[in-house]
């Protein structure tokens, strides 16, 4: 049962990290699309450079609320569709 639970650990992590994976590249485009910097972000959600720099590191873990408000602010939204197992 360990073992089994230990796997479907490492799948759940994985999975996570493809969404924030997933969600950064939709930033960096909105940003390219929109000829935006990382500092014209910041000033959009009223944070410092260093704060959006961080939604682009390796390993970082936005809120779902962050991510809401970051894709609000650009005119973005985000769509849950049920997975097909």
């Amino acid at each position: 049962m360990t073992r089994i639970m230990k796997r479907w650990d490492d799948v759940e992590r994985y999975v996570s990290e493809d969404y924030v994976l997933a969600f950064q590249e939709a930033l960096k485009s909105a940003l390219n699309e929109k000829g935006m910097s990382h500092s014209d972000l910041a000033d959009v959600l009223g944070v410092s450079r260093s704060r959006v720099s961080q939604l682009f590191m390796e390993g970082v873990n936005p809120s779902i609320r962050y991510v809401g408000l970051v894709l609000f602010r650009l005119g973005y939204t985000v769509e849950f569709r049920k997975l097909e197992v």
